[in-house]
Formats: C-alpha cells, structure tokens, sequence
C-alpha cells in the first residue's frame, strides 16, 4: 500500500519565495510613489509679498482707501514693488505710498457722526428717543452688505443698486423717515446710480439732499 505524500517543506519554500517575491514588489511600489512626489517651490516675488505684507501688517482682505481718489477698495495681493486692490471688481497694482487701511471703526464713526449732527442740540430725552426710529443710517459699501462678497465680479454695482432699492421699499410706509446711505467718495458712480433711481422712479414718493462728503439723505414723503 502506497503512502500519502505528506511533505510539504517543498511547498513551504515556494510560498516563502512567493512572499518575497511580494514584498519586493510593494517595496518598489512605494519607493516610486515617494519619488513621485512634487515639490512646489513659491515665487520669490511671493516670498518677498508675503514678508512685506507681515512686516506692515498688511492682510490680504482688508479694506483700503487710495490716496489721490479716496477709492475704496479689497487688498488681494502684496508683491515685492507693490500690492494689488480690487476695486469694482478690478484689480489695481498701487505702491505702498498710494493707499492706507481703513480703520474697522471708520465707518461706525461716520454713521455716529451723522445721527449726533442730525439731532437738536438741545432736544429732550422724551424728544430724542422719538425722533431715533424715524432716521436710519445704511452703508452701501460691498463689503458692508449682507453677503456683499458673494456677488459676482463686476457686478457690485447692481448688487449695491438692488440693495439700496430694497432698503428704500421697506421704509416706503414710514412717513418723514430719513435714510442716510453712506456710498462714499469715489468716482461717483454708485452715488449718481441712486440719485438717478431717486429722481426718475421715487421723485413723488421722497426727496433727497446730500449730506456729509460719500452720503446721500433720502426723506420719505
């Protein structure tokens, strides 16, 4: 009677090269997945941006005023030689001397000032929590819009229009009410904008006269 084979250190042996085999192969593998890597350098002009911008406390995002037209702008980039703003949806390049960052209680101030000289000087308590409700102060600046960054670029102008037109739609109903619109200095585009839509659309429903430099005061009738 023959007997079973029953050696298996041959079968042992192959599984072991087999293994190595294996081993080598997921070796090789990972070593070419390593040496794929790529090692993106950034410009030097970048660099240099990025130190300048750190050393002036520069941040990308802020708001900035040029200097010969008191246009506002958002600082996107700071280069080596100089930065770049967008305004209306256009990128400018200006040197370091040709802006300043606008101070974040800039406009906070300007809306105070406007409400403290729109008020009596000698009104009552009584008399001045009156007269509060019935005037408003409303910033039609992008950025101070509720979702003013996610309109598209190169259409600010109509966001700004269509959120002025819904401000002044709301506060139709309240007679004698006073709307300061802060739109600023500028070019004047956006302030003639609702100065036009003033005149031909709302000319028997309000009134407006301007008031301080970047601010129109509409009185509702």
């Amino acid at each position: 009677m023959k007997r079973g084979f029953n050696d298996f250190s041959a079968l042992k042996a192959l599984k072991k090269e087999l293994d190595k085999k294996d081993n080598s192969v997921k070796s090789a593998s990972s070593q070419t997945a390593r040496r794929s890597r790529t090692v993106i350098l950034k410009p030097k002009e970048q660099i240099e941006g990025e130190r300048l911008a750190k050393e002036r406390g520069l941040i990308p995002g802020c708001t900035v005023s040029l200097m010969d037209s008191n246009d506002r702008g958002i600082l996107r980039r700071v280069l080596k030689d100089c930065v770049e703003i967008e305004i209306d949806g256009l990128l400018f390049r200006a040197g370091f001397g040709d802006f300043v960052v606008n101070d974040p209680d800039e406009d906070s101030k300007l809306i105070e000032n406007i409400e403290s000289g729109c008020r009596k000087p000698k009104e009552s308590r009584r008399e001045r929590s009156s007269s509060l409700p019935n005037e408003i102060t409303v910033d039609l600046h992008i950025e101070k819009i509720p979702s003013g960054y996610d309109a598209p670029k190169g259409f600010e102008l109509p966001y700004q229009l269509e959120y002025f037109k819904s401000i002044l739609h709301q506060n139709m109903k309240h007679r004698g009410r006073r709307i300061h619109f802060i739109h600023g200095v500028g070019d004047g585009i956006l302030r003639d904008a609702i100065r036009k839509e003033l005149d031909e659309v709302h000319a028997t429903r309000c009134s407006w006269t301007p008031g301080p430099a970047g601010v129109t005061t509409v009185t509702i009738r």
